[in-house]
């Protein structure tokens, strides 16, 4: 990997405090406040509307915050230094590829990120069964989505933004995309991803935030979901445990149809049971139904951490 001047890394790779924003007089942000304390892959989830996108830009700088304060990598994204633009890559949903090839692609663009790396990118084109000499002009929209990925995944950035990656994409290239988020070359990053397609991350996430009603409502470790929440599914709605934070059937009500559900996982009555896997998508659809017992059970990761609630920051100085 060549080598590149760049400043060291932050403490934190990204911190949101107090964020204000609007489009026109309508209200986005009223606070928000998050940060992603370690490098990791963060999953961004939320109702449609409730301003993922618009986080990611914020973050990328290509939005100002009307107030608050947004830091990543140490630097203040809209002021759009030349040092933070080489340490970031936002991979938006709709995007416009030159018609150019692949191969032209990295000669032409390449060099504006100077950890990219040209062999990952091609082992990423390779594994993802994209043509490298082929224009974009004479691709599918899933090719053109899948030579976008490889691109942003070879360019190293320590912070990398994805918007809905896996929109596109056939069942295959999802699991190929999931492979090369678990490559090694990536451990290193932090790697933000907002989608709705919740299955597609759940063997590549390490943290989570839930985003409602212009704030971050839910923000912790996979693996702390998996020590606070249990889920399942019941051959029936008579076989459902006791004490649900949410079920819901799996096809039309009848009494032989199976039913998934979420409950609060009780440690202490089995201190050795290894922790469930977390089901994405259920979790998703409890927080959007039935949010305030599911947070409940999982508490606050930041107070046991000794770290400032979701929602309750210091003061601090906005920007000028």
């Amino acid at each position: 990997m060549p080598a590149a001047t760049l400043p060291p890394p932050a403490e934190e790779p990204v911190s949101v405090q107090r964020l204000h924003f609007a489009w026109g007089r309508q209200p986005l942000y009223q606070g928000l406040s998050v940060r992603a304390r370690q490098p990791g892959v963060y999953g961004l989830f939320g109702r449609n509307g409730c301003g993922k996108s618009t986080l990611l830009k914020l973050l990328a700088g290509l939005l100002a915050p009307q107030r608050g304060q947004v830091r990543a990598l140490g630097f203040v994204p809209r002021q759009r230094l030349p040092q933070f633009l080489a340490q970031v890559y936002l991979l938006p949903e709709e995007f416009h590829l030159p018609n150019l090839t692949p191969l032209e692609l990295q000669r032409t663009e390449g060099g504006f990120w100077p950890r990219f790396d040209a062999a990952l990118y091609a082992a990423c084109l390779q594994e993802l069964q994209v043509p490298l000499a082929q224009p974009f002009a004479g691709m599918s929209l899933g090719q053109k989505k899948k030579a976008a990925i490889a691109f942003a995944l070879a360019a190293q950035t320590p912070l990398l933004l994805m918007d809905e990656p896996t929109n596109g994409l056939d069942i295959v290239s999802r699991a190929q995309f999931r492979a090369l988020m678990a490559r090694p070359e990536q451990a290193w990053r932090t790697v933000i991803i907002s989608t709705h397609q919740a299955h597609d991350l759940e063997s590549v996430l390490n943290h989570l935030w839930f985003m409602d009603q212009g704030r971050i409502v839910l923000d912790a470790s996979m693996a702390r979901l998996a020590q606070r929440l249990h889920m399942g599914v019941a051959a029936s709605e008579a076989d459902l445990p006791a004490a649900t934070l949410h079920r819901e059937p799996l096809g039309a009500p009848s009494p032989r149809t199976p039913w998934a559900w979420v409950v609060r996982r009780e440690p202490a009555a089995a201190p050795d049971a290894p922790a469930a896997p977390v089901q994405l998508e259920l979790l998703y659809k409890a927080l959007s139904l039935a949010p305030q017992a599911l947070l409940a059970a999982i508490g606050d990761e930041g107070a046991e951490t000794g770290e400032p609630p979701q929602g309750h920051w210091p003061q601090e100085e906005t920007q000028p």
